[in-house]
């Protein structure tokens, strides 16, 4: 099965967010399955620097909205994934992906419309089997696909799926940009693109897609059924009945794992956790925090946003503290609740620090140093972070939501399950009920040197296995049957 993956981001050199490590991680794990995906993606600077490439094809053009835009395709390779690079200095040699301190770019429809339709100008000379998309920054590939008349003819052997990480951001944009897109005025309809009296490219790719997918099963019936969740999308997306189905992410255990992570500093396994307590050491000393073996350290790696519920957070923190619990948080972005933080900061010096510039590596010493990771999200279409934590026997404290619900599960002493602590209710009394559960269990007394529940949450983190080689399976069988009922379509045409 040839497959054509479409994105705006790229581990570990274009990245934004976790859709950068979805597009480094899953066509890997599809080639470890036996498929043949090529990944195609703006030529940004930060990959022509690294990545080796060759010219592919040149002299190529679009018409975008009366002007006429020049590219060439250079072809590379990562891991032994086939990358193809759409090469338009003026779109995509910045040092951002989609901006930079200045905010983002003001071209980004443009910029996206262009790639999603140089992409789709590509599978006509690729002939892939599946044109996979990702987000509304791919998702012109998907409407031209079947809506412009030259490439319809073209594509129509391959069967198309969209894939959603994240339904907040959807590429809206007025009317009058609709030329964008080469399309006239009638795919404005309420059936096709027009969204609330604007053109959605969010919209557009679900309802063009022989598939639609999003991130975790829990997060697809979010979305269908919950306002609050599906942002304006969930008729649409009911709309698509069985075609619309949750596919939940895989963590990239080639980079997450204690047993061989070069950026901590010890190495530790399920059955030999002692370079674990070495981490937790090393992750004190370097943030300079006390060494009190009595109190847990609570990770944070995150965005600062309103998704990501550090808000909620904020206005429990006294009460947290108030546990005697350390707190490190690696998080930047919303620059009301980082001054808040550091605020705090200044205020309990010794159980709090902020890190607001994102660095890889701290990440990695945060997860194997930390006793706990806590995410209190609003929403959550899957989440990695949780994935990492566990794998790094460092037990979650998240809200059930989303792929969060589909992956974290409330430990049960008694009967021995489950791999973390959970709250439902996005309030200040849930979150401080499931910190303290979790710091109960964690100061529950000790057997000799060995705390026996702890120990027994720490084996059902580490047993934990979201691995990416499950989600490709669940792709590929996916693929094949949207694959064998468009053809089915096609010759009962």
């Amino acid at each position: 099965m040839k497959l054509a993956i479409v994105a705006a981001e790229f581990s570990p050199d274009a990245k934004a967010g976790g859709l950068a490590d979805v597009i480094g991680a899953l066509p890997r794990a599809l080639q470890r399955a036996g498929a043949e995906p090529q990944v195609i993606l703006p030529g940004y600077r930060a990959l022509l620097e690294r990545i080796p490439t060759e010219l592919y094809e040149d002299g190529c053009s679009i018409a975008l909205g009366g002007s006429s835009e020049g590219y060439r395709v250079l072809r590379g390779e990562a891991d032994g994934v086939p990358l193809f690079l759409v090469d338009h200095p003026g779109f995509f040699a910045r040092r951002g992906i989609y901006g930079d301190e200045s905010g983002e770019y003001p071209d980004n429809l443009r910029r996206f419309i262009f790639f999603g339709r140089a992409a789709a100008e590509l599978c006509t000379r690729l002939t892939p089997d599946i044109l996979q998309t990702h987000d509304w920054h791919a998702a012109a590939a998907t409407i031209v696909a079947r809506a412009d008349d030259a490439l319809r003819p073209q594509l129509a052997g391959v069967t198309s799926v969209f894939t959603i990480h994240n339904l907040a951001f959807q590429g809206n944009f007025e009317p009058s940009d609709l030329p964008l897109l080469g399309l006239d005025s009638s795919w404005f309809r309420i059936d096709r693109l027009e969204f609330h009296g604007r053109v959605s490219l969010m919209k557009g790719a679900i309802v063009t897609a022989d598939g639609v997918s999003t991130v975790s099963p829990s997060y697809a019936y979010e979305t269908t059924y919950d306002p609050a969740l599906g942002f304006g999308m969930e008729g649409v997306l009911r709309a698509r009945g069985d075609r619309y189905v949750g596919i939940l992410n895989g963590a990239d255990y080639d980079e997450w794992d204690p047993t061989r992570d070069p950026l901590i500093a010890a190495r530790y396994s399920a059955t030999r956790r002692a370079g674990k307590k070495a981490c937790l050491y090393d992750l004190r000393e370097e943030l300079r925090l006390p060494h009190r073996l009595e109190v847990p350290v609570i990770g944070i790696v995150s965005r600062m946003s309103w998704q990501k519920g550090l808000d909620l957070l904020a206005a429990a923190l006294d009460q947290v503290l108030g546990l005697d619990v350390q707190i490190v948080m690696l998080a930047g972005g919303d620059a009301g609740l980082e001054q808040f933080f550091r605020a705090a900061q200044d205020r309990y010096p010794d159980r709090l620090r902020l890190i607001s510039q994102f660095d890889n590596a701290l990440a990695h010493r945060i997860q194997a140093g930390s006793d706990m990771f806590l995410m209190p999200s609003r929403y959550e279409p899957c989440g990695l972070t949780q994935m990492y934590a566990l794998r790094y026997g460092t037990a979650p404290v998240v809200r059930a939501i989303g792929g969060l619900k589909d992956t974290v599960f409330e430990f049960d002493a008694a009967a021995g399950t489950g791999n973390g602590f959970t709250f439902t209710d996005f309030t200040v009394e849930a979150l401080i009920d499931a910190v303290s559960r979790a710091v109960t269990v964690f100061r529950k007394p000790r057997e000799g040197r060995k705390a026996k529940e702890w120990d027994r949450l720490m084996r059902n983190c580490f047993a934990a296995n979201y691995s990416w080689d499950r989600a490709a399976g669940e792709y590929l069988e996916w693929f094949a049957r949207l694959r064998d009922e468009r053809a089915g379509s096609r010759a009962s045409a």
